[in-house]
């Protein structure tokens, strides 16, 4: 798989976070307009204010390379909660410790290798003389939620969150690297609100915090189901409610929505982007008679407008022709029609990079690398956003009910070292997945029949999919990696018909000193894949062994 691109450019990158604070917070329009964050300019003894935090090994910071996937994760996790909000014409945006340029502020954190993750908060006290000022000042008032973005799987290789309520209790999450990206910040971010998983209650549809559990075909039929925050609305496991839907009605520190580390009054704007292939970097033009890809220019008909509806879908509309983005076997635009489903649009955010699924069905791609392909459904041309810059501001909200009474603020523990579930994916190739292929040392490629796994050429790719306590699936086609019948000391390995709670289909992917990774059974001790006999065409077995003796693969 090609390397991944930055969803934004550098520039803008390094803009949104450049220094720390050297100036005073000031209320201006101008400043919004830098930004992609909704801003506050003063702090008030009922706000609470959330805070990425970069944490790398001692020695190990990557943090100019690793910023764009961070970044990414954590607008598009605000993007979640504002499109969320807006099904019920009021907007939420995540309060962000930020500069006077209205640009989230990231501490940056040394941590040691075999320390307690738990610590983490605890480390970040002790380090607190070397962060910038707003942290030192805002820290000690027990209203910082921070977010812990860890770079080093050897560190923690688990997400996790944990907080008492929705009120300033504070709480916390700790990400590893694989777990950043929008699906699995908003599920952990949810779990610092207080909140736990449903545990598939099957009065409960799906949910960023219930995935895949239920049977209410109003909660699980539509595609934002697996998105949208509380999406069923109605349901026994109700948890943000702008306005009452179901007596009796929510407590006042369940309810999210009214949680002081929201922004109550800033809808997002307008994005400006272009929508690129990932094979070639070419932009999707919309000046002919059909939506192509073409050599990237700075032209109104390869500029695209990002918006929330009404029903907190994207519309994604051609500045070029006003035209609005429609879902066929072969993409088109057409005039913008409100609530049409061949219109709206998910977006699937991946790391640095983020892609969109239609609600109609389908993830929009390109059909080859040529010059003029056409955009289609679901082809191997994949097609991400490269943003541009803010335009003019969404409307007001029509309605901005009041929100109760905000509880006293108080310290809650350190996040568990209990790891909590992971998020699944969209039945069409959810955004917190990643495709990928294994390159073995030999040069080939992990593949997989029913009836056994194997190294062959490449490429093979594979669907890594977050299950639980650390694990993923390997998806690949229809079907999941799995144990299969033992024999003469070794187990099978094969595909079978993917099924969340199947322990034989969890995997750990350990990672390695020399940057590869080892691919171990999540439910036995050293259950590890190798290749017998060894060579480019072995086939591949699990059995115990030291991760020397385990095949290693690298994973991109």
């Amino acid at each position: 798989m090609n390397r991944i691109r930055l969803l934004l450019p550098l520039s803008l990158l390094l803009s949104m976070v450049a220094g720390v604070l050297t100036v005073p917070w000031s209320a201006s329009a101008e400043a919004a307009s830098k930004s992609q964050f909704a801003c506050d300019t003063t702090d008030a003894p009922d706000k609470g204010w959330v805070l990425p935090i970069y944490v790398h090994q001692p020695g190990q910071d990557k943090y100019d390379a690793d910023l764009g996937a961070l970044l990414n994760a954590i607008w598009e996790t605000d993007q979640t909660f504002d499109a969320s909000a807006q099904r019920f014409e009021i907007s939420r945006r995540i309060r962000f410790l930020q500069d006077g340029d209205c640009r989230p502020v990231v501490a940056k954190l040394p941590f040691v290798k075999g320390r307690n993750r738990a610590e983490m908060s605890k480390a970040l006290g002790e380090n607190l003389a070397a962060q910038p000022a707003l942290v030192r000042k805002l820290w000690p008032t027990n209203r910082v939620k921070p977010l812990f973005f860890v770079r080093d799987n050897d560190i923690t290789n688990s997400c996790t969150g944990g907080g008492a309520d929705a009120g300033l209790s504070n709480g916390g999450a700790i990400l590893p690297r694989w777990c950043w990206g929008e699906a699995g910040l908003t599920h952990e971010l949810l779990h610092t609100f207080g909140l736990s998983h449903c545990n598939d209650d099957p009065k409960n549809g799906n949910d960023p915090l219930c995935r895949n559990s239920g049977s209410k075909p109003e909660c699980k039929s539509d595609a934002a189901s697996n998105y949208h925050l509380d999406s069923c609305r109605i349901d026994e496991f109700r948890y943000f409610e702008p306005t009452p839907v179901k007596q009796p009605p929510l407590a006042k520190n369940r309810n999210v929505a009214f949680s002081p580390y929201l922004i109550q009054d800033q809808p997002s704007p307008v994005w400006n982007l272009r929508l690129k292939a990932v094979d070639n970097g070419k932009c999707l033009d919309d000046s002919g008679q059909q939506v192509v890809q073409r050599s990237c220019a700075d032209t109104k008909n390869q500029t695209w407008q990002r918006s929330i509806d009404a029903d907190g879908y994207l519309t994604i509309r051609n500045a070029g022709t006003g035209e609005c983005l429609k879902m066929a076997d072969t993409v088109t635009t057409e005039k913008c029609v409100a609530k049409e489903r061949s219109q709206q649009w998910l977006p699937q955010a991946e790391q640095e990079r983020t892609s969109f699924v239609s609600r109609a069905g389908g993830r929009l791609s390109v059909k080859d690398k040529s010059d003029g392909a056409l955009a289609v459904r679901d082809a191997g041309g994949t097609v991400v956003a490269e943003l541009l810059g803010g335009t003019t501001a969404a409307s007001a909200p029509a309605k901005n009910p009041e929100a109760t009474t905000t509880p006293t603020p108080t310290r809650t523990p350190e996040p568990s070292t209990a790891p909590t579930m992971a998020p699944e994916p969209l039945p069409s190739a959810g955004p917190q997945a990643r495709t990928v292929g294994f390159k073995s040392s030999y040069g080939t490629c992990l593949t997989a029949t029913r009836t056994q796994a194997s190294l062959k050429a490449c490429p093979t790719k594979w669907r890594v999919v977050p299950v639980a306590r650390g694990a993923v699936q390997l998806r690949y086609g229809s079907g999941c990696l799995a144990l299969g019948p033992a024999r003469q000391g070794k187990r099978a390995v094969v595909l079978t018909a993917c099924r969340g709670t199947a322990k034989g289909q969890r995997w750990l992917l350990e990672s390695q000193q020399d940057g590869t990774a080892t691919v171990k059974s999540a439910t036995t001790k050293a259950t590890r894949l190798v290749g017998l006999p060894a060579g480019k065409s072995a086939r591949v077995y699990a059995k115990a062994a030291y991760t020397k003796n385990a095949l290693r693969f690298v994973i991109r």
